[in-house]
This record gives structure tokens, C-alpha cells and sequence, in this order.
């Protein structure tokens, strides 16, 4: 039996110039833990450091020191790759002492700064009938330089590249990007793995006919292989069952589901599918007062979309009088303060989130003088002028004064907020990526959500407010007889969006008025038809709770 190996000291500490100088004079191979005063060393290697010693270090060519010429450099605490590396250096060193081969010449490494993402992330507009997914490179993958491989094999197997950045994931995110497979026996190692260096975010495109799965990537080491774009039906039908089938400790991971995708696009890439214009791109809020709603609404709103606004939310809300004398704060001491307080909470108002370029200006130049008379007697072109109404002694129309006031008054009528959405069970075996693919295309980030098969009890609970309705029974059947997709979606204005992205209840009606809704495409009739969603804020967070429990809704909107 071979006898233990003797404990060797594990490194010189180095506080002085001649101390470094004498560390230098030393042969073989010596790995140095930088790091600054308020940090200190790296504890978390250095069970590794003292393995490394012991197993490498026997003819006194291996040295560690803390604090010549940088051969090599390893980001964070990445285990695996800090062990490769250092064996690597060792075996070169012994075979470079024994004339074997002749000492390399090596550039010294510099340390260079993480780029930020928005310095080389290329704008990119969404093209239609294209699926957009996330690949992960992994951090030991960039060390060992595979990063233009792999995004060769992935665009030769006919897939694009539509954005990609570098990027050093936090614990956190980690955590919660992989959640799924955090009950792996291995997760931990994985986490440690993923946040010892940067990694190399992609988004991965692919046209919706394209059927090819991503190369495996356990074969992109293997460089005299061609990967044939062609489908070869040995291979898994999903970049999911290519990843199910490999090693979570892989060179890159894909997410292959839309669900997952949205989440990581919002975070890694949040101005992805805005279309790069070069110009001032701005929201205000606009106002139509309860008189001219109730008058010439129609012809108001159009009048907006012919100057080229873009209308991204609108709501019609009845202000309370405490609501109305906190948006009008500021006037509160004006003559006219009590008629306009009258005014706004005698009935609806609309609110709409206007999108151009200059919008806050160009709204208004439109609008002209906030006063009735002057409007009237200088700006008779103006949207207050031409469609004052004669019985109110009020301008009819609101717009905000600056892209400051702007966000706080879009705030006010438009806060971020969450919605129950539900993906009933025939939509989610038919039509389940396609539906998901139009929610992300709508600006919903997908907070939280989940597969469930509601049983009759959940069913009956969940539905409870059509109890007694005579379709009430047919519902919860329906309900409960496969799986649903339920999720928690997030946005300004949430509710109500979700609701128009839906369409009305019955397909029939949809398709006349909504055709591009997602009942409208989706829905077999008025059971089956496709999606459900809450009717308003509180009914939302009441089903959000009963669903997925207490939850902070808070930091989901900060995701």
C-alpha cells in the first residue's frame, strides 16, 4: 500500500517587493491569488489549492502565493476549470525542465473589464414568423476559447444569431433562471460553475419551418465532423431532448421552451425588438375628459392615429374625488379647482399612453393653449379649440408637460401590475409555444408559471363566481379534463391588456371584431375557447394567490 503523502506547506504569503522578487526566482509553475485588502483570499479554493499541492507538487514545480508574467488567468472560483488549468501548466512545466519541448513565448495576459451589454448589443426588430429562444455559452466554454465554435455549429445547423452579449451571472439568477432543476443531485456544483466567470448570452433564432435540432453539443469538440443541416431522424426532435440528454455540466445550454425563453430575453436583452428608428422615441399621457368621451370619442382617436401616434394602452376610468385631487395637486388653489374636480369625477375619463417620436411635444403643439378663450381666439386649428364642448367651461383634453411628468403621470393611470392568464387545456396541446410567442410579442414579461391539472374541487373553487350559471358544470368538466398552463403575466396596464389581447369570450364575436385576438385564432367555440384571464385587479390577485400562493408581487415587477 502506497504510503499517505506528506503535507506540504500550501502557500507563502507576500507582503513586501523582495518577497515577490525571491517567489519569481522560483522554478515551475506558480498560482497566485490576487485580491484586494477588504476582500482577502479566496477561501473557497483553497481546499482545492491544497489537494492540487499535495497531488502535483511533489517535485517542488507547483507554487501558490497570494497577491514576472501572467501565463494564464481564471475568473472566479470555477473549480473544474481552476484544477484543469493549473494540472495543464505543471505538465507543461515538467516536460519544458526535461528538454521535451522548448518554452512557449507567451503574450502576458491583461485583465480587461466586463463589457457593459448595451455597448455591443445590435438593436434588433422582431421579423415575423420567427422563434427567438436563449442560449447560454458557459463560462468554462469561453475560458477554453469554444465560443466561436459553438456559434459556428449552431448557425450552420440553420439557426441565426440575433443579439448576443457577455455577462457574469449573480448566485441569484442563476437560481432562478434554473430553477427547474434544482432538486439535481449536481445543482450546486452547477451554480458554483455558473458564477465563476462570465458567460456568453445568445438569442437564437430560427424560422417556424425550421425543424433542425442544435447539434449535440457533447459532438462540438470533435472538429472533422460536419453537422448536416439536414433533418436526420436519429436526432431528438427539440433542442430540449438534445439537453435532457446531455450533462448539466455542458459547454452551453439552450432554453427550448417559449415560457423560459420570454423571462431570460427580458432581463438579458430588454431592448430586444424595438425597432432602431435614430429617432426621439417618447410615451405621454393624454387625457379625454368625461364630456368629449361621452361626445366624439371616436372621432378624437382618430384623429391621434392620423398625426402617426401609436396608441400602446388605453383605459377608461371614473376618478375618484380623492384620485382626481391628487392628479391635480398642483392646481388645487386655481378658481377653477372645484369645477374641475366636478368635472373629472362626473363620469369616465380616457387615458392613453401615446407613442411617436417627441410625443410630449408634438401632443402639445396639437393641443394648444390650455385656455378655452385663447385656444379659441389664437389657435383655432387647435385639438382644445375644435373640439371644445360649449356647455363646459373647461378644455376637454390633458397632455402632459415634460417626458419627466410624462412617466409619473403615465404611472398614475398606468402602474405595473400582475394578471392571472390561463392557457386552457386544448390550447395547451395544440397551440401552446404559438400562444406563449404572443404574449412576449405583446410586451408581457411571464413572471411565474406553471403546468397544473385542475382537479373538479380547484376547478369549482376557481370558476366559484359562475356558480350557478347554466354552463357552470360544463365549465369545470372541461376544466379538469387535462392539463392548463397558468401564469402570472406582468405589465403596465396588465389587466386590461390581457383582456384585449384575449378578445370576446365567444370566437365568433372575435373573429368580427378582434380578429387578431388570440381567441380569435385559437378558440374552437365559446367552452373551448383558448385562454382566460382575471376582469380586473382584484379578482387578479385573488386568483394569483389562490393559485400559486403568497407570493411577492413586488420583486416580480422589478424581474
Amino acid at each position: 500500500m502506497a504510503g499517505k503523502k506528506k503535507e506540504v506547506q500550501l502557500q507563502a504569503v507576500l507582503t513586501s517587493q523582495s518577497q515577490w522578487d525571491e517567489m519569481l526566482l522560483t522554478k515551475g509553475v506558480t498560482v497566485i491569488d490576487v485580491y484586494q485588502a477588504w476582500c482577502g483570499p479566496c477561501k473557497a479554493v483553497v481546499n482545492l489549492f491544497r489537494k492540487l499541492k499535495n497531488d502535483h507538487g511533489e517535485d517542488d514545480l507547483l507554487h501558490f502565493a497570494v497577491d514576472g508574467k501572467i501565463i494564464a488567468l481564471v475568473r472566479g472560483t470555477n473549480a473544474p476549470l481552476l484544477s484543469k488549468t493549473v494540472i495543464e501548466l505543471v505538465e507543461e512545466e515538467r516536460k519544458i525542465l526535461a528538454g521535451e519541448i522548448e518554452r512557449p513565448q507567451v503574450q502576458e495576459l491583461v485583465f480587461l473589464e466586463e463589457k457593459a451589454s448595451e455597448d455591443y448589443i445590435e438593436e434588433t426588430q422582431l421579423e415575423e414568423g420567427v422563434i427567438y429562444t436563449v442560449a447560454i455559452i458557459k463560462p468554462d466554454a469561453i475560458a477554453d476559447g469554444r465560443v466561436e465554435e459553438i456559434k459556428q455549429k449552431i448557425t450552420e445547423a440553420g439557426f441565426g444569431i440575433a443579439a448576443e452579449e457577455e455577462k457574469t451571472l449573480t448566485e441569484e439568477q442563476v437560481r432562478n433562471f434554473y430553477s427547474r432543476n434544482i432538486e439535481q443531485p449536481d445543482f450546486e456544483d452547477f451554480v458554483t460553475i455558473m458564477t465563476g466567470g462570465p458567460s456568453h448570452i445568445l438569442i437564437v433564432s430560427k424560422p417556424k419551418e425550421v425543424t433542425v435540432a442544435v447539434p449535440q453539443w457533447k459532438e462540438l469538440g470533435k472538429s472533422d465532423e460536419h453537422i448536416s443541416a439536414e433533418p436526420q431522424p436519429e436526432k431528438p426532435n427539440s433542442l430540449q431532448e438534445v439537453l435532457e440528454s446531455e450533462n448539466m455540466l455542458n459547454l452551453c445550454d439552450v432554453e427550448d421552451s417559449v415560457e423560459d425563453a420570454s423571462r431570460q430575453l427580458a432581463f438579458f436583452f430588454p431592448d430586444f425588438g424595438k425597432k432602431k428608428t435614430g429617432q426621439n422615441l417618447e410615451k405621454t399621457l393624454a387625457l379625454i375628459r368625461p364630456s368629449l368621451l361621452k361626445e366624439r370619442k371616436n372621432s378624437i382617436l382618430k384623429r391621434i392615429k392620423d398625426d402617426g401616434f401609436t396608441i400602446a394602452m388605453q383605459r377608461e376610468i371614473v376618478l375618484t374625488e380623492e384620485q382626481a385631487h391628487q392628479f391635480y395637486k398642483e392646481h388645487e388653489n386655481e378658481d377653477f379647482f372645484p369645477t374641475l374636480l366636478e368635472h373629472m369625477t362626473s363620469g369616465p375619463t380616457l387615458a392613453l399612453g401615446l407613442i411617436r417620436e417627441n410625443a410630449v411635444q408634438r401632443w402639445r403643439d396639437l393641443l394648444g393653449p390650455k385656455s378655452l378663450e385663447e385656444a379659441k381666439e389664437k389657435s383655432p386649428a387647435s385639438l382644445r379649440s375644435e373640439y371644445a364642448v360649449e356647455s363646459v367651461p373647461l378644455n376637454q383634453l390633458h397632455g402632459s408637460a415634460s417626458p419627466g411628468e410624462a412617466k409619473k403621470e403615465l404611472e398614475f393611470f398606468f402602474p405595473v401590475e400582475h394578471t392571472l392568464a390561463v392557457i386552457k387545456p386544448t390550447a395547451v396541446k395544440e397551440h401552446k409555444d404559438d400562444i406563449l410567442q404572443k404574449v412576449t410579442n405583446a410586451g408581457f414579461i411571464v413572471s411565474q408559471m406553471k403546468e397544473t391539472n385542475f382537479t373538479h374541487e380547484m376547478a369549482t373553487q376557481f370558476y366559484k363566481t359562475h356558480e350557478g350559471k347554466p354552463f357552470f358544470d360544463q365549465l369545470v368538466n372541461y376544466m379538469s379534463e387535462g392539463p392548463s398552463m397558468i401564469m402570472i403575466l406582468t405589465k403596465e396596464n396588465a389587466v386590461e391588456e390581457w383582456r384585449q389581447l384575449m378578445g370576446p369570450t365567444d370566437p365568433d364575436e372575435a373573429k368580427k371584431s378582434s380578429p387578431d385576438s388570440l381567441r380569435a385564432q385559437f378558440a374552437q367555440d365559446i367552452l373551448r375557447n383558448a385562454v382566460h384571464g382575471s376582469s380586473n385587479k382584484e379578482h387578479a390577485l385573488k386568483s394569483i394567490e389562490y393559485v400559486f400562493g403568497e407570493i411577492d408581487l413586488n420583486s416580480l415587477s422589478h424581474n
